[in-house]
């Protein structure tokens, strides 16, 4: 399949996915749902070939923002005339995801230019200052710079080696969520700038510094990864997993600050024909087929991507681009795939992999 036949297809399945204003995870997905991660990356996805549409998905996601400032990691959406949309009840877990749609927004607005995307970012800033402060303050009331997961869910990497050795209660700043949250703490800043919000810069000035300190200090050289934490017992916890190598997404820098996290990628790669699998394979955690416990996602491949181009690595950042497409082409837009034969697994029709392949198709290595 050619790349334009490969984007064809990308595009029909997020076509198919679509529920108007909002997207849903997978061909087969319950009906009315939608998943906050998932979702911020169908935004991407459309953000090639429909604008409205692209901001629409964010806009609906945070339409459901609770009045503590969390964004419910699912939404679950009545379309029948009427109806209501229903977030966490008092039977539910209070689950969020990290705001990868702060990340996405700033894409959009640098995408379609100011004159275009101000509004809506006048809009949407607040929305999402108050999440990052609900992060800040429900979730490291401390102050130590590290947001806690609650569940295993929160992270998007729901049986991944973070569950191993967590005490009761399961309260882990989880490494690949806080790198997430890091990055979007920044892309929040240059938002704020936009809107001319100084106060709000200076506030999310203050949770970058506190973040910054607090995941170097959960680096481990032996390793070559970074290790989330258990805030209970104040150890590290979580094994040889993707998220230790996700604060490279979040800074660049840490390429040649610690070269260890570099050999480290590549050393996995050695040992995978489709990168990047979520454990380091040859671990006695590294299983090909179960999600986060050696299975890839294009989803985590598409920040890698990010964070090696931007730390001047491109010939590491080329090989996951195109063993993402690649893998894609031979197994279909499955949720995730094994990192030695290829196979696909998981759901078909994912939206988050259809917008990853419309992100790679643009870029040129």
């Amino acid at each position: 399949m050619m790349t334009t036949e490969l984007t064809a297809a990308a595009i029909a399945v997020l076509q198919g996915n679509d529920r108007g204003t909002y997207t849903a995870p997978t061909s087969s997905a319950p009906a009315g749902l939608q998943r906050n991660w998932d979702s911020c990356l169908a935004a991407l996805g459309f953000a090639g070939f429909d604008e409205t549409r692209a901001w629409t998905e964010i806009e609906t996601l945070l339409g459901g923002q609770l009045p503590d400032g969390r964004v419910p990691d699912i939404l679950v959406h009545d379309d029948a005339p009427g109806g209501t949309d229903q977030q966490a009840g008092p039977e539910q877990p209070a689950l969020t995801h990290p705001p990868l749609a702060t990340s996405v927004v700033r894409q959009l607005f640098e995408r379609y230019g100011v004159r275009r995307s101000r509004p809506r970012l006048r809009m949407l800033a607040p929305k999402l200052l108050d999440w990052h402060r609900w992060f800040a303050t429900v979730r490291d009331p401390d102050g130590t710079g590290l947001a806690a997961i609650v569940d295993p869910r929160e992270a998007g990497m729901d049986d991944g080696p973070v569950r191993d050795g967590a005490d009761p209660p399961f309260r882990i700043a989880e490494i690949g969520f806080n790198a997430v949250l890091q990055r979007a703490n920044r892309d929040l800043r240059f938002l704020l700038d936009m809107v001319d919000d100084r106060a709000g810069m200076a506030e999310v000035d203050r949770m970058i510094a506190r973040t910054r300190a607090a995941l170097e200090a959960c680096w481990d050289r032996a390793d070559g990864l970074y290790h989330s934490r258990d805030t209970a017992a104040g150890e590290a916890v979580g094994g040889p997993g993707i998220g230790g190598v996700l604060p490279l997404y979040a800074d660049p820098t840490l390429a040649t600050r610690h070269p260890e996290l570099i050999s480290g990628l590549e050393r996995w790669l050695d040992q995978a024909m489709v990168a990047m699998p979520s454990v380091e394979p040859g671990r006695p955690e590294f299983d090909p087929r179960r999600p986060w416990r050696g299975a890839v996602s294009l989803s985590h491949n598409r920040m890698l991507h990010d964070g090696l181009r931007r730390a001047g690595r491109p010939e590491l950042a080329a090989r996951i681009r195109r063993d993402s497409m690649a893998v894609v082409e031979r197994s279909g837009f499955r949720e995730y795939f094994d990192p030695i034969t290829g196979e696909g697994l998981g759901g078909t029709g994912a939206s988050s992999t259809a917008a990853a392949v419309l992100l790679f198709a643009e870029i040129e290595d």
